[in-house]
């Protein structure tokens, strides 16, 4: 459970009572840093406001290629943790905002103009693998005498079927 301690330099000073630790919040309610006493979490907070954070444009690489675009809104050096919203599409869930622990998560970079460049190669790369699949599968399709259970004359009802 939290407990609001003030409002200080424009974010919520909180004690949490499972951690035991001040916890420093935006105005969205997502943590920006913690600390074990209120003047180190006042101090916490002052120094987020001088060095206020500029959210950095990023995109997600995925190891199969799947390029996803997006920003990272907030760092909790703390934790070693950061916010990202995703746009919205096929590879995000719900909102499109996650947590992502910076010591283990890989595939996020900054959206620099070089890294833009190397994206299209990745997203070119991308479409050649589906033609490729898309052909595989055209081919599978031109396979005959498959070893099923017609093969053997087992007659099976079709609801049967939709199981296998």
């Amino acid at each position: 459970m939290e407990i609001k301690i003030k409002e200080l330099y424009g974010y919520e000073l909180c004690y949490d009572e499972r951690s035991r630790r001040f916890v420093i919040k935006d105005t969205d309610g997502t943590e920006l840093g913690n600390a074990p006493t209120q003047d180190e979490a006042e101090s916490k907070a002052k120094a987020l406001t001088k060095a206020e954070f500029k959210r950095i444009r990023v995109v997600r690489v995925q190891s199969d290629g799947r390029v996803t675009m997006g920003e990272l809104t907030s760092v909790n050096k703390d934790d070693k943790e950061a916010w990202v919203v995703l746009e919205k599409g096929e590879d995000t869930w719900g909102s499109g905002r996650e947590k992502i622990h910076l010591a283990h998560t890989t595939g996020y970079f900054e959206a620099t103009a070089k890294n833009m460049t190397v994206l299209e190669n990745i997203k070119k790369r991308r479409e050649i693998i589906n033609q490729t699949l898309n052909e595989i599968k055209s081919l599978i399709e031109t396979l005959e005498s498959p070893i099923n259970l017609g093969y053997f004359g087992i007659n099976v009802k079709e609801s049967e079927t939709a199981n296998y």
